[in-house]
């Protein structure tokens, strides 16, 4: 049986040395994994960590519960590490390394903490054959000079990795140190864990063997040290002493946690070209931004970087020596892009729409997916992708790029996967939290989309195919789509949106004006995408979405961008209601006629005394019509009357988005203006909504072409 001791020290009893913050959340992070994959669990952490205890444990502890000797034992320490910096006579380098445990004194190292060489000779009498000892602290890389074998990657003095090293694997001690014998290591706040012991989850979580679910040391600390270095920009550098023989020195893992990136994801994959798959993606993140959220758009289709043209073209920006998606990969590939890494900065395109800049919403991060000029090496690495990419190497690509989001503020990410099948694409979508299968109302669309989802299933074990929301979009009659997809009303999972020519035609010119139209499809899609949060996440990210009143927001920031419309339609609507004065009072006037022919005619006794000036019949039908009309206009007078009430008010509430917000978020039933009625609230916004649409639509560009005449 596998055994270890995890220690994690946040807060020592000397009040000299400085508190951590992320010390014992590692620990309580490893200590579940290794449970998880079956080994006997000691922890140690804060004030049960005293030297005594560790102690203990090395010599004593550990050895009664090992029964065979080829039993693995892990020994995982983050904590503060010290170097004692005095000159020794017998030591060239002038100084040793201690661990320190809740009670060190660091006035008297040698009596309180534990040094090296005593760590080494307690290792030493352990009963295993396999030892594996991981450190995340300060000068840890010190472990490497205090015993036989080899020493790989400290800065300072060690060698690379190589295939002679490969084999040196089998029984033996190994230690895995978070540094160099002279570097610090460093914590991440932000993700409450040391940057080595975040890499090291990270790598173990998602570069298993699924089929033995052990694995190899030497692999391990080769993805650790990457990670690690690169997030630290090579200030921290891990290392590795070996003193082993063998061939197959391995360690059981726990099964992985599902991948999932560090905050909320939206994930868009088409199953053909055209389906306006990038279309979805990029309202979605108008959606978002327009809650208040900072978008990071990835554009991990390189291969048409479709998003990334219209995102440039909109905001009017270039790529320039931003380091593009592509560049990305490309750092995992035997493929060199043109512009040399160095010339290149992290930098994420702002694409931000610019009504969204001008009432101050979330702002659009494009992280581009390849430069125009670079498409003979984008083809190469789309074949050498599909030909030769692991989901270990994909997902550490995706984890640069959500890391150089969140570096920049960003809250979501919404990933566009473009329309082929790749690993990149497979963990994007299998990764992101709402997964999206967009396609078409045709022939063959709906087996393409069971073969993107059975990729999915037989490349990553943990998917479930349930949580994938297909959309059928562009669907051009409700016959189309039951022809190829069956009845529509299967599956809380399923949609599917109308063809907008208008949306099309707009795209296909290069000038989509989401700012200004298409209402009808931004709301429908709005409700998939809250319907998709329901039936997935259960509401988890229902924040990030606008709420059910904000699905009208884009016209209501068009109310408060043209303060001038409230007041031109109040007096259109007061012209309105003199003139319904004017209308009543004709009515009026000929129903008064008409009744007072048919009275007259009524009191005459004789034929030759009826003073009547029309005919009884005509008399009476001016009557009737003349009083349902009278009737109708002082109804419709009460309704412009009262849709002048809710004109006051917009102009009162349009000074600011979140004032109009609060107004339309006002439960049905309440408030001063819809009271005459339960439903007039909503009859009332649904007339306002017809008048902005109508409104905006003159402002729209037309989408007609005009023909030449000779």
């Amino acid at each position: 049986m596998p055994h270890a001791l995890v220690i994690g020290i946040d807060r020592y009893s000397a009040t000299r040395i400085p508190a951590l913050k992320c010390a014992v959340n590692d620990a309580s992070e490893v200590s579940r994994r290794l449970e998880s994959a079956g080994f006997d669990v000691v922890t140690l952490t804060d004030g049960n960590a005293t030297r005594q205890d560790i102690y203990w444990q090395l010599e004593v502890g550990l050895n009664e519960r090992v029964r065979d000797a080829d039993d693995p034992i892990i020994i995982y320490w983050s904590g503060h590490g010290m170097s004692d910096l005095r000159d020794s006579a017998d030591s060239d380098r002038g100084w040793s390394t201690f661990l320190l445990p809740h009670d060190a004194d660091i006035d008297q190292p040698l009596a309180s903490a534990l040094p090296v060489h005593q760590v080494w000779a307690l290792l030493n009498r352990l009963k295993t054959r396999r030892l594996l000892v991981m450190l995340d602290t300060c000068f840890s890389g010190a472990f490497a000079g205090d015993s036989r074998g080899f020493s790989i990657g400290a800065r300072g003095g060690g060698k690379e990795f190589t295939d002679d090293f490969l084999r040196m694997e089998g029984h033996g001690r190994v230690v895995i140190s978070a540094c160099g014998p002279n570097e610090v290591a460093r914590e991440d706040d932000r993700q409450g864990h040391g940057h080595f012991t975040r890499s090291v989850l990270s790598v173990l979580e998602r570069g298993l063997d699924h089929g033995t679910r052990h694995a190899r040391v030497t692999t391990l600390v080769s993805d650790v040290r990457d990670v690690v270095r690169r997030e630290t920009r090579d200030r921290q550098t891990p290392s590795l002493h070996v003193a082993a023989q063998g061939a197959d020195w391995s360690i059981p893992l726990p099964p992985p946690a599902p991948y999932q990136p560090p905050m909320p994801s939206w994930a868009f994959v088409g199953t053909s070209g055209g389906v306006g798959k990038t279309t979805l993606a990029m309202m979605t993140a108008e959606l978002l931004a327009e809650s208040g959220n900072n978008v990071l758009y990835l554009d991990a289709d390189i291969a048409q970087h479709g998003g990334t043209s219209e995102w440039c073209q909109r905001a009017k920006v270039d790529i320039g020596p931003v380091r593009t998606f592509a560049d990305h990969v490309a750092g995992f590939s035997q493929e060199q892009t043109r512009t040399p890494q160095r010339h290149l900065n992290d930098r994420l395109l702002d694409v931000t729409p610019e009504y969204l800049r001008r009432f101050e919403c979330g702002k659009i991060m494009l992280l581009p997916a390849a430069r125009v000029s670079d498409k003979l090496f984008v083809f190469n690495l789309v074949a050498e992708i599909k030909d030769r990419r692991s989901n270990a190497v994909c997902r550490q690509i995706l984890d640069a790029a959500f890391d150089r989001g969140i570096r920049q503020g960003a809250t979501c990410v919404v990933i566009d996967c473009g329309a082929q099948f790749d690993p990149l694409v497979v963990n994007a979508i299998t990764a992101a939290h709402h997964p999206f299968i967009v396609a078409a109302a045709r022939a063959g669309a709906k087996d393409s989309r069971e073969t993107i989802l059975s990729n999915c299933v037989q490349t990553v074990e943990e998917f479930n195919r349930m949580r994938a929301e297909t959309v059928v979009n562009r669907v051009p009659s409700r016959e189309a789509l039951v022809r190829h997809w069956g009845d529509p009303g299967y599956g809380k999972s399923f949609h599917w949106l109308p063809f907008d020519r208008r949306l099309f035609q707009d795209w296909e010119e290069g000038r989509p004006n989401f700012e200004l139209g298409y209402d009808d499809l931004s709301h429908a899609w709005h409700e998939v995408l809250v319907a998709s949060d329901r039936n997935g996440c259960d509401g988890l990210h229902r924040d990030f979405l606008p709420s059910e009143w904000d699905r009208f927001s884009k016209w209501s920031l068009w109310l408060v961008n043209n303060p001038g419309w409230p007041e031109a339609m109040r007096d259109s609507l007061t012209r309105l209601v003199r003139r319904s004065y004017f209308t009543t009072a004709f009515y009026l006037a000929l129903c008064a006629t008409a009744t007072t022919s048919a009275v007259l005619h009524v009191v005459a006794d004789r034929p030759e005394d009826d003073a009547s000036f029309l005919p009884q019949w005509l008399a009476i039908a001016i009557g009737a019509l003349s009083g349902l009309a009278l009737v109708g206009s002082v109804l419709a007078r009460a309704l412009l009357r009262r849709r002048r009430r809710v004109i006051n008010e917009v102009a009162e509430h349009s000074t600011s988005v979140d004032e109009l917000k609060r107004w339309f978020s006002v439960p049905r039933g309440e408030g001063p203006w819809w009271k005459v009625w339960r439903s007039s609230r909503r009859a009332a916004i649904a007339w306002l909504h017809t008048q902005v649409i109508a409104a905006r639509e003159k402002q729209l560009p037309s989408s007609e072409t005009t023909e030449a005449v000779r």
